[in-house]
């Protein structure tokens, strides 16, 4: 389930209200989760589906989306990064074997389990996602079949 809804949280991230009160179909449990964990956000915007809830807002002049389960715990957290602030071994990886791509998304995903990174490559040929999802290096992200690259 997790997966899935990394998954889903991972495409969402790629393609303004305030604490005033939260809209009528967010769980007040997901509502005091999100407002402890992140008192200073700005321009929340709340988006629920059958599976989770995101919350999508400002923090230090970042956009940040926050996944959680009705239950008020967080799944997850994406946010968009440079590729300076990759781990070393990352942008050394990237540099070394994808020197003829550019990038043209990259984001951090933090979630119980650690700390994940997507990268979309591109060139004149192909479009390619990486990740870090379960290793400490880059492997090929496989989009479900249905999906499109363009993330």
């Amino acid at each position: 389930m997790k997966k899935i809804i990394l998954s889903i949280a991972i495409l969402l991230a790629l393609t303004g209200t305030s604490f005033a009160k939260p809209i009528s179909n967010i769980n007040e449990r997901v509502y005091a989760s999100f407002k402890n964990d992140f008192h200073q956000a700005s321009e929340v915007k709340w988006d629920v589906t059958s599976s989770y809830i995101m919350a999508t807002f400002q923090l230090d002049k970042q956009i940040l989306y926050a996944y959680y389960d009705f239950q008020g715990n967080m799944i997850g957290l994406v946010h968009n990064i440079l590729t300076t602030s990759l781990p070393a071994h990352l942008q050394k990886d990237i540099k070394k074997h994808y020197a003829n791509y550019w990038v043209s998304e990259l984001f951090q995903v933090t979630t119980e389990d650690g700390v994940y990174y997507y990268i979309q490559l591109k060139n004149a040929d192909e479009t390619i996602v990486l990740s870090t999802e379960g290793t400490n290096g880059w492997h090929r992200y496989a989009l479900p079949k249905n999906k499109s690259t363009n993330l």
